[in-house]
């Protein structure tokens, strides 16, 4: 990633550009640029996604007042930086802001500037009045595919309203999924930003006190996950650690001194950090780098209701010792025949395998005859044996409680490597992890919006069906990987759906559709079917990112390994999707990513860790989403892994499904400080640490499927 300010110049319309550095002794290196570069002291400057927009004053053409507006990529490499080629551009009528109304303050010329506050890939305009503080949220679209056509910030986000206590004489300054709020009588307020709330400042505040040595003299840019404050009169700046989880965000002080002297009569300064588009190459093997000179294609298939113990616990032997471990060595964490839960008395209901691991024409390979529960709150019971004190007293959970939870010993079956040789032969000659969680105690739609949007949108329950699943899209909510690729100009990827689910494509319609106006009305342009994303993978035609779906629970079975149904057409369809991908040109640039969203109600042994909120004011019926779910496999497959390797992360903080967006979009270059997907997927562990192999390995398996009743052997 590489970070520059602008600086402008109060007297002229020439401005500088510098690289910011803040492990260097001098934080700032002057950029060279063309004599004559220019921006008119009338436009005003920001970041917005991965673009920057400049817009003016009111101006009057034909008797219609409007604001002329420019968007633009900014090129450090270039003479003129800010000279780019217009990605849209045009005027924003009087009436977009305003309405039908003449005024939202006592100011008699509010309406000559306008007043943008670009809060990542959204746009906050905001009028202070003395007694009202109004406020309308913008999407942003910039639609590079079509350039000079739309409007970057087509239409509201949330309706028009006015802040409760942000009124005259407050500054908004935006940092990451936080805004700072400087008051008329110099306190700071720390805000959670949060799109899909009807207040998108998000009440109460998140801290709220004096910071100390910054006075109304200085201006404050965010920069990155810091904060510059500086003074104008003398140059001197202070760099600061913003910490927003902390008991005091604003307090830690990095370095101070003062700003080059060329940027003396300087009126502001404008931060953009740049997404990282050309890799360098890299043998220094498990680091990012080594990804991204090694992986060109991601393809991440994520299905449905296993618990790790559930069907990859016997995969290793606590002896065995071939093992490849990457982030720690401790003995593998497999399922044991000791491990048992009460039945609600006093009765034992040990860990077993179902049909003693073994294969028969004879029997249906289905463990569950019932669905287990597995809501968010059959997840805390099943957690806490221990009710008191339980998940309100923060104990360690103890994952006693699945048996009594579910009045059913079945959820205490496991199978064997024999039964489900594709999932643990893949397993086995690739990577697994057996330490990451499902991301939340509950059910789907919460845990796969916790691995596509950094959370679980404050909601506890699914919304599968009906008109909550119906009307979804047309309610703002928190925004998507997709939406945050968009925004910075990348479109190479698809969501490859096997079924629609209640007549619409699952993934998309839930946690896309009504983010990007571009991609709803080009939507078959990256939506797609798993039949073409096997073609594609042969042909060697696949995007960069491709999101697999597998076949939901329906009459005629599913692929998803959900309970209740034969487990071997999902055994089937996994060894579909990596013969495709392993037969195709692109095998060896290829990771395949395969994960569970959930354990769905079924007994594993590791208690889960308590995790980062992953949005501050998140809290629903007494659940604070501060806990981790119970264990989930997650398998890597790529010819640069080597066999038998196991992965943990490395840190106190174990993966669970935000580890999997975290990795892809530092894979993508995309600053971490600009994704405003929430606290848990900017702290999540990332693996890139598995990629140990100097060349690709040359013995891609070919795997033989199990049987059963349904599918006889041949």
């Amino acid at each position: 990633m590489a970070t520059f300010l602008i600086n402008r110049f109060q007297s002229n319309d020439f401005y500088g550009v510098w690289q910011f550095t803040p492990e260097k002794d001098q934080i700032f290196t002057r950029i060279s640029i063309a004599e004559n570069s220019k921006i008119s002291t009338s436009l005003k400057l920001a970041t917005v996604g991965g673009y920057l927009m400049e817009w003016g004053a009111c101006e009057e053409k034909n008797g219609e007042k409007s604001f002329p507006y420019r968007l633009y990529e900014f090129d450090s490499a270039s003479e003129n930086p800010l000279g780019g080629v217009s990605v849209q551009e045009g005027s924003w009528p009087i009436a977009k802001f305003w309405g039908y109304r003449g005024h939202y303050s006592n100011y008699p010329n509010e309406q000559m500037e306008l007043n943008l506050i670009p809060m990542g890939n959204f746009v906050l305009f905001f009028v202070g009045g003395e007694g009202r503080g109004t406020y309308e949220l913008y999407n942003f679209d910039p639609n590079f595919l079509n350039p000079k056509t739309t409007d970057p910030i087509p239409v509201p986000y949330t309706s028009q309203g006015a802040f409760p206590s942000i009124q005259a004489g407050h500054e908004l300054i935006s940092i990451g999924n936080y805004v700072l709020d400087r008051m008329p009588d110099g306190n700071f307020r720390v805000w959670s930003f949060d799109p899909q709330n009807p207040t998108p400042l998000s009440i109460p505040e998140v801290w709220k006190g004096k910071w100390k040595g910054v006075t109304k003299d200085h201006q404050i840019v965010p920069v990155e996950d810091k904060i510059v404050t500086w003074n104008p009169m003398d140059l001197s700046y202070m760099l600061w650690d913003f910490k927003p989880t902390s008991e005091e965000p604003l307090q830690n002080l990095i370095k101070e001194g003062k700003l080059p002297e060329a940027m003396a009569n300087s009126s502001s300064l404008v931060s953009i950090s740049k997404r990282e588009k050309n890799i360098k190459a890299s043998e220094e093997k498990g680091t990012m780098n080594y990804m991204r000179s090694k992986i060109k294609h991601i393809v991440y298939y994520m299905v449905e209701s296993r618990s790790f113990d559930n069907v990859c616990g016997w995969l290793y032997k606590n002896e065995d010792a071939n093992i490849q471990f990457v982030g720690n060595d401790k003995a593998f964490q497999g399922a044991s025949t000791e491990n048992y839960n009460l039945d609600g008395s006093d009765k034992k209901i040990h860990q077993s395998k179902f049909n003693e691991g073994k294969l028969s024409d004879k029997i249906v390979l289905s463990d569950q005859l019932q669905d287990p529960f597995h809501d968010n709150s059959d997840g805390l019971e099943q957690m806490f044996y221990q009710r008191n004190p339980g998940y309100p007293g923060k104990a360690k959970p103890d994952m006693g409680g699945f048996v009594r939870n579910n009045a059913n010993g079945e959820v205490m079956l496991s199978f064997g490597p024999e039964q489900l040789p594709i999932l643990n032969g893949l397993a086995k000659n690739y990577a697994i992890s057996d330490e990451w969680f499902s991301s939340v105690p509950g059910g789907t739609d919460i845990n796969r919006a916790f691995a596509v949007t950094g959370s679980a949108l404050n909601r506890l329950g699914t919304w599968e069906g009906g008109n909550p699943y119906a009307y979804w899209p047309k309610f703002p909510h928190r925004q998507s990987l997709w939406k945050l690729l968009w925004n910075y100009g990348i479109s190479d990827w698809k969501i490859y759906n096997a079924i629609e689910w209640g007549g619409y494509p699952f993934t998309y319609h839930l946690y896309l559709e009504g983010q990007v106006p571009a991609i709803d009305n080009n939507s078959k342009n990256y939506i797609d079917t798993l039949d073409n994303f096997k073609v594609q993978a042969k042909n060697g035609n696949l995007p960069a990112f491709s999101f697999l779906e597998p076949v939901w629970i329906a009459p005629n079975g599913t692929t998803s390994y959900h309970p209740g149904a034969d487990i071997i057409p999902a055994e089937i369809a996994l060894n579909e999707i990596y013969e495709a991908i392993k037969s195709g040109p692109h095998w060896e640039d290829t990771l395949f990513v395969i994960t569970f969203s959930k354990n769905g109600g079924i007994y594993d042994h590791v208690s889960p860790p308590y995790a980062q909120k992953p949005w501050p004011n998140d809290g629903l019926d007494g659940f604070e989403y501060d806990i981790m779910g119970p264990r989930v496999p997650a398998i890597l497959v790529s010819p640069w892994i080597k066999r038998n390797t196991i992965f943990r992360a490395a840190g106190d903080i174990p993966f669970d499904s935000t580890s999997f967006a975290a990795t892809l979009l530092k894979w993508y270059g995309i600053p971490i400080s600009q994704w405003m997907l929430g606290d848990r997927i900017a702290s999540a562990p990332t693996f890139e640490g598995v990629f140990l192999e100097s060349e690709p390995r040359k013995d891609a398996p070919t795997l033989t499927q199990a049987y059963d009743k349904n599918f006889p052997g041949k």
